[in-house]
């Protein structure tokens, strides 16, 4: 009987010899088992070096690139706001630490534009602030507000040639019960501009937004007188301007749940406040905070006011040692 006819007879699951065909696949199986893990140790050893980082560097690319970008870039974004009141020199017996706290000579203001210019601010207004607040507009890498209160005279006759020269905006906030008429002009006890004065910063291309009528602790008046001083204000600029004005300067920087509703169903849209600190993109627009420049500020203090992003450098106060004795 040949091998053939044996294979025929006892069926595919016999061979005639020693090594079956299924006998062969099983000893390949014991053999793969036994060398394919040290195969893969060989190979781990002797993979450049490297080898498998870009799959570890691809990871970290996007789990990176899955954080919202865009947040925290608007995240990182400040904006200091400076106010100012007076611009003169301290002399004489009426000046307190009080009136020291609202005052800056005018040298000093110079150097302070000089040196906003030379370190690359940029002056922005209340127009710039509100789309960027409602996310309509990004702001200068480096913008700075420039804020003044209360319409006295010095801040035409000072600031604003000053502004002018150094190719600044300003904003100033004024309570209209105090502007004088236009035939006082030439009154040396005048302290307040005149209403041609506030204009004249209108058509140079200065900001100027309410401060009131009287300048009162708005927290403290009747809802009727309330509304009366967040209205009126609003509506005598904007006859004298010839534009809309929409926003406010709390008066003593005074303000409340109840003032904050008022200063909304009068129109306003930003209102500004004397709470130190710093604007974030996510500010309150009826909240906004600044930090106020003190005549004892060096430029350094004026550095770190405005590089400080906490904002906690805002609150920086005048040195007793400062305030002049009086005569």
């Amino acid at each position: 009987m040949t091998d053939r006819e044996q294979v025929l007879l006892e069926g595919p699951g016999q061979t005639p010899g020693p090594f079956s065909f299924g006998g062969f696949c099983t000893l390949l199986l014991i053999m793969f088992a036994a060398w394919f893990p040290l195969v893969c140790l060989l190979v781990g050893l002797s993979r450049p070096a490297g080898w498998g980082d870009v799959a570890d560097s691809a990871a970290s690319v996007a789990s990176t690139s899955a954080e919202p970008v865009g947040e925290a870039r608007e995240a990182d974004f400040v904006l200091p706001i400076l106010m100012y009141h007076r611009f003169k020199e301290p002399v004489g017996p009426g000046w307190t630490r009080f009136a020291m706290r609202y005052t800056v000579s005018p040298e000093e203001f110079e150097k302070q534009l000089r040196f906003l210019r030379d370190t690359g601010r940029v002056t922005i207004d209340t127009s710039d602030l509100a789309a960027f607040l409602r996310g309509e507009r990004a702001l200068p890498e480096r913008a700075v507000m420039l804020t003044f209160d209360d319409g006295w005279r010095e801040q035409h006759d000072v600031v604003l040639p000053l502004l002018q020269r150094y190719s600044m905006v300003g904003v100033f906030f004024v309570h209209t019960g105090a502007i004088a008429s236009d035939e006082r002009v030439d009154d040396p006890a005048r302290v307040y501009m005149t209403w041609g004065e506030v204009c004249d910063l209108q058509r140079a291309g200065m900001d100027v937004q309410s401060h009131t009528v009287t300048h009162p602790s708005l927290p403290r008046l009747e809802p009727a007188d309330l509304d009366r001083e967040l209205v009126d204000s609003r509506r005598m600029l904007e006859s004298r301007l010839g534009r809309p004005v929409e926003a406010l300067a709390y008066p003593n920087g005074d303000f409340s749940p109840r003032v904050i509703e008022a200063a909304r169903r009068a129109g306003y849209g930003l209102a500004f406040t004397t709470e130190v600190g710093i604007v974030h993109d996510a500010a309150e627009p009826l909240e906004i905070r600044r930090g106020i420049v003190l005549y004892s500020d060096t430029l350094d203090d004026l550095a770190l006011k405005l590089e400080d992003e906490s904002g906690e450098r805002m609150a920086l106060d005048y040195a007793p040692s400062i305030v002049p004795s009086r005569p």
